[in-house]
């Protein structure tokens, strides 16, 4: 793939959805960055029943269906 980008998102530490982010990533076996990861995902790619589009590799599948962006 490319470089990484990174965001960080900073909580109070009396904020209880930081316990709720731990004790979830922790039943599902993943990172809490993992999991935030998926939710963001998971929102950003909506209901849609939209079938996908056919790719000649990997890649560009990933590209034609909005996964990836196209290489510069």
């Amino acid at each position: 793939m490319g470089r990484k980008i990174c965001f960080q998102i900073e909580f109070d530490e009396r904020e209880l959805i930081v316990d709720s982010l731990r004790e979830e990533a922790s039943i599902c076996g993943i990172t809490v960055e993992q999991l935030i990861k998926r939710c963001i995902t998971d929102v950003m790619e909506g209901d849609s029943d939209a079938e996908s589009t056919p790719g000649d590799t990997m890649e560009d599948f990933l590209v034609k269906n909005g996964a990836l962006s196209p290489r510069k």
